[in-house]
């Protein structure tokens, strides 16, 4: 979930994927808390055991062969309802990720995290170990992945479609948010794809190299970023609110006074319920205009 901060904060963008690689396991020293926390109390907005949702695992295929996996949720009653990508900035096994895709479902969405993650074996412990193990993953490389997800999005029968064109289902209408790298791939996706329609961005920084694909980005853009955040400079988030708003990219930012890196996910010891529930708020609101209301 943890970017390079000397990358972010100086928009240099070293090796790709290895910004967020390396980063993520950065951020592994604020997991810390994540047992205890946990034991100790339900974080108010943990939603994974609510009834009305059902998720698991899925596993994405190509050529008739299994690939790599995901986390799925969704509601469960019938009908079909918008999908929303979730990218996250570490391995989708950090609980906060399937309940970010519990709370989707929750709020009428269908959740689906690609795990862009999966070249990193689980004995991966250590910077070298992520370095190694991720060093051929290129940002390229996970915004492929990112569209494996959403093409599988488009064969679930509970998936809702835009609208149709001459019969066929339209496959604008989808959503993505991303936290850290993953609010960085988001973006770099939604610029690139036709099929989103909000994008939805958590202190994903600024990599100065990622500004020729951004040119492209035109859907609405939501941003939030912690004041007192320590792994990616807050400054990034007003500095790409105005660079998108000079290119006529609609674009809103959230500022949470004085909340660190991860103030959203209960797994990190800077998590802030209060900031999380407000930025929850504006995030569901956000994607029901968006992909709701049309």
């Amino acid at each position: 979930m943890c970017l390079d901060r000397e990358s972010e904060g100086s928009g240099l963008d070293r090796r790709d994927f290895l910004v967020g690689g390396a980063a993520a396991f950065a951020g592994l020293g604020a997991v810390g808390a994540e047992g205890s926390a946990q034991e100790k109390e339900q974080p108010p907005t943990r939603v994974l055991d609510d009834p009305d949702i059902q998720h698991g695992k899925v596993t994405f295929k190509h050529g008739g062969k299994e690939t790599f996996d995901g986390f799925l949720a969704r509601p469960k009653a019938d009908g079909t309802f918008p999908a929303v990508l979730v990218i996250a900035g570490n391995r989708i096994s950090e609980e906060y990720i399937p309940n970010t895709c519990a709370a989707l479902a929750l709020a009428g969405f269908v959740g689906l995290a690609p795990n862009i993650f999966h070249p990193l074996p689980d004995s991966a412990k250590t910077e070298e170990d992520y370095e190694k193990a991720l060093k051929e993953h290129t940002k390229y490389d996970v915004l492929q992945d990112i569209q494996v997800g959403a093409d599988y999005l488009k064969t679930q029968p509970f998936v809702k479609a835009r609208d149709r064109v001459g019969g066929q289902p339209s496959w604008s209408g989808m959503g993505i948010i991303g936290f850290c790298f993953g609010g960085r791939m988001a973006m770099l996706f939604a610029a690139r794809s036709r099929e989103i329609d909000a994008v939805v961005a958590f202190h994903p920084g600024l990599v100065m190299t990622d500004r020729e694909i951004i040119a492209h980005l035109q859907v609405p853009v939501q941003l939030h970023q912690g004041t007192a955040d320590q792994s990616v400079d807050p400054t990034t988030a007003t500095k790409l609110q105005e660079i998108l708003k000079a290119q006529k990219t609609p674009v809103e930012l959230f500022l949470y006074e004085g909340a660190d890196h991860g103030f959203l996910a209960y797994t990190r010891q800077f998590y802030r319920p209060d900031d999380a529930k407000l930025a929850w708020k504006r995030t569901t609101e956000f994607l029901g205009k968006h992909l709701k209301e049309k």
